[in-house]
C-alpha cells in the first residue's frame, strides 16, 4: 500500500517574541476550533530559534494541510495586526512511485487585509499549461527554445551570449553597427506600433542575430 504525503517547513513572522507566544497561544485555539469541525490540525507550530526570535516555525513531516496554515495565518493576522505579503510552498510525496503521488502548490497572501492574492497548484498548472495552444514561433525562438530545453539555459543566460555576440562581432565588424541600428529603428516605428505590428527593440535585435545565426538569406549582418 502506498501512503500520501503533505510536507512543508516555513517560517511565519509574527513582528516580536511578544506576538510568537501569542501565535502559540492561537495556535492551541485553533486545533481546538477543528477539533469541533471534526478535523486534526494539519500541523506543527513552535518558536523559531534562537529562543526570542520574531518567526514562528511552522512544519509537517507528514500529513500536513496547507488550507489549515492559510487560516491560521489569517487568524494571527486579524489578531495581532501583522501586515505586509507572506507566503509558503508545499510538497506532495509518496513512498512509493504511484504516478499521482508528487507534486505541490504555493500559496500568497496579504496579512494586511486577511486574504489569498495568488496560489499555485502544479497539476492544474501543468494541465493549463499543455492545453493552451502553442503559439507559432519566429526565427529566433524556433533557435533559442531548443538551447533553453537542451542546454538548461535560463533565458537571462542567453540573452548574455547573444549581446556578448553582438560586441564579437561589432569588435571584428565595425559596420555591423549600421545594421543594428536599423533593426532598432525599425522596431520603434510609431506606425507599426500603432497598427499593433511592432516588435520590441529586444525582439527585433535577437531576430537579427538568431537569423544570421541560422544562415538565413540577407540578414549578414557583415557589409
Amino acid at each position: 500500500m502506498a501512503n500520501y504525503h503533505c510536507q512543508f517547513s516555513i517560517l511565519f513572522p509574527v513582528g516580536s517574541a511578544g506576538n510568537v507566544q501569542a501565535a502559540l497561544s492561537l495556535y492551541q485555539v485553533f486545533a481546538v476550533t477543528l477539533e469541533a469541525r471534526g478535523e486534526v490540525i494539519g500541523f506543527e507550530a513552535r518558536a523559531d530559534a534562537p529562543p526570542g526570535g520574531p518567526d514562528l516555525w511552522l512544519y509537517s513531516d507528514g500529513d500536513g494541510d496547507p488550507e489549515h496554515i492559510i487560516e491560521f495565518a489569517l487568524l494571527c493576522a486579524g489578531e495581532l495586526g501583522l501586515q505586509g505579503l507572506w507566503g509558503f510552498r508545499w510538497a506532495y510525496t509518496c513512498d512509493r512511485p504511484r504516478l499521482d503521488g508528487f507534486g505541490g502548490g504555493a500559496q500568497v497572501l496579504d496579512l494586511g487585509r486577511c486574504r489569498s492574492l495568488d496560489w499555485l497548484d502544479a497539476e492544474h498548472w501543468v494541465a493549463d499549461r499543455l492545453a493552451e495552444p502553442e503559439a507559432p514561433r519566429t526565427t529566433a525562438e524556433a533557435i533559442l527554445h531548443p538551447m533553453l530545453r537542451e542546454q538548461g539555459w535560463t533565458e537571462a543566460t542567453v540573452l548574455g551570449l547573444l549581446l556578448a555576440f553582438i560586441d564579437a562581432e561589432i569588435a571584428e565588424n565595425p559596420c555591423t553597427v549600421n545594421r543594428l541600428r536599423d533593426y532598432l529603428a525599425g522596431a520603434a516605428d510609431p506606425a507599426g506600433d500603432e497598427a499593433g505590428e511592432g516588435t520590441t527593440t529586444a525582439q527585433a535585435a535577437l531576430e537579427g542575430v538568431a537569423a544570421q545565426q541560422a544562415g538565413a538569406p540577407g540578414t549578414e549582418l557583415r557589409p
